[in-house]
């Protein structure tokens, strides 16, 4: 029954009961004289019994809304928890059922927002790249970590409001500003201390296409500009070091080719330089084969398993080489490697390759004195000392020598015939199997290369 007509019944109904109590108490105070005297507790419980029927019903209705009322606060907390009134059949009761199903629709709603807000989060979390978002007048509203990160400020950005704030890149600010005013998108590339970062602008489009903020996705290009560089520099340095030979050998063709032929002396000095020149061509290329050989990524796997080796044993395939190089100028070779060395986890072959290269460039540029090899076990590695008391190297060149075709002397090590190209292979041999290489060195002193090398 709805609350009107209860209110109605119950008004009726206590005003006729009212009544009826007045009625008889009139009756009954009517004196022996027909006179009428007035019966004040008739007249009492008359008012008083409608007046405490009505106050008994309006306080149950009142609880009854007191707890609706209770109920909204907690949904509105964020509390789903749902209302029992499955006695009621009024309008009461039909607003807390629709009240049950809002609270119950509205906890699907949330649960469903925290879900996707959660998820986003772990997606920007996980992203490599840097996301910052602003809304329509350039108010910081979302960073995440990766952006954090690059602009240095972690930790900060809840205490900043604006984006140039965050960015203190005023240029990108007017490019926001406007993709904003509505157009479409921007790019930049700027350096933020030692990174390169690229800036891609998206617009926030409300329903009608108006923009209503914008979103930023930084990409850290840094080793991408770097590897670029690279390849334009190896480019660059193949051509060089093959045109180089080649004109030589061409031009010592042509001048045979012209009469010098004809005579022995001639004939015989260009064709001892033409295979000096081939010799090093032959160099250069299979350098070149073995760096990119190294450097593929299913045989530096290969590297790491599945071989092993013993770091006498290599030693032994270069002795002879490296032996009669220094004989040949009068440099002594000292190599302390004890009997009972681990295995190392490195094939044979790119450790023989590994001590040639490096105790070669240590005879090739020692004038006099001596060249060492000492091995000594550690914990997780084998420490190998290559060292010579050689013309040393600069300081500030120490962190270039591992690069390809960098040379500390370009003249000399042409001479001797360098490829530039023999640290390069060594580093990538090491960090290949997860060892790491060092160099120290001393101008008129010497240099000395550590390999710590993992065992087996």
């Amino acid at each position: 029954m709805s609350i009107k007509w209860r209110l109605t019944g119950l008004f009726l109904g206590m005003t006729g009961l009212s009544l009826l109590l007045f009625w008889v108490g009139e009756s009954a105070s009517l004196g022996p004289a027909g006179q009428q005297q007035l019966n004040f507790g008739v007249v009492s419980l008359a008012l008083c019994f409608p007046v405490g029927a009505v106050y008994f019903y309006s306080s149950q209705l009142s609880r009854r809304l007191e707890k609706l009322h209770v109920t909204t606060q907690r949904i509105a907390r964020g509390d789903f928890e749902c209302i029992d009134f499955s006695d009621s059949t009024d309008e009461i009761g039909e607003f807390t059922a629709e009240l049950n199903s809002l609270s119950r629709h509205v906890e699907m709603i949330v649960q469903k927002g925290t879900q996707e807000a959660q998820k986003m989060e772990a997606i920007l979390a996980g992203m490599q790249e840097g996301v910052v978002a602003v809304d329509h007048v350039g108010r910081v509203v979302l960073v995440n970590a990766a952006a954090e990160k690059i602009f240095e400020r972690q930790g900060e950005v809840k205490e900043l409001e604006y984006l140039l704030e965050l960015t203190c890149d005023s240029e990108l600010e007017h490019l926001i500003r406007k993709v904003l005013s509505g157009q479409p998108s921007a790019t930049r590339e700027a350096t933020i201390g030692q990174r390169k970062v690229q800036s891609q602008i998206n617009p926030i489009s409300s329903e009608k296409g108006q923009p209503r903020g914008a979103v930023i996705v930084i990409h850290d290009v840094t080793e991408l500009r770097r590897l670029e560089q690279m390849r334009t520099e190896f480019v660059a340095n193949v051509s060089h070091e093959l045109r180089t030979p080649l004109t030589s050998i061409k031009g010592f063709v042509e001048t045979l080719l012209d009469g010098a032929a004809d005579d022995p002396t001639l004939r015989d000095r260009f064709l001892k330089i033409i295979q000096a020149e081939t010799l090093r061509l032959q160099r250069l290329i299979e350098d070149l084969l073995t760096l990119s050989h190294i450097e593929r990524r299913e045989n530096r796997v290969e590297v790491n398993f599945g071989k092993v080796s013993f770091v006498q044993e290599a030693y032994e395939k270069v002795k002879p080489v490296i032996q009669s190089f220094a004989q040949t100028k009068g440099i002594k070779v000292e190599v302390d490697l004890p009997e009972n060395l681990p295995l190392l986890l490195i094939g044979e072959d790119l450790l023989s390759q590994l001590l040639l290269n490096l105790l070669e460039n240590a005879v090739k540029y020692t004038a006099e004195g001596c060249v060492w090899l000492h091995a000594q076990v550690g914990r997780e590695y084998i420490h190998l000392e290559f060292g010579d008391t050689g013309c040393g190297i600069p300081e500030e060149i120490l962190p270039r020598i591992f690069e390809r075709f960098y040379r500390v002397d370009k003249a000399r090590s042409r001479e001797q015939g360098g490829t530039g190209l023999g640290l390069s292979i060594v580093k990538h041999i090491v960090e290949g199997i997860g060892g790491e290489i060092s160099v120290t060195s001393q101008l008129g002193v010497g240099t000395v290369f550590t390999c710590n090398l993992p065992r087996a």
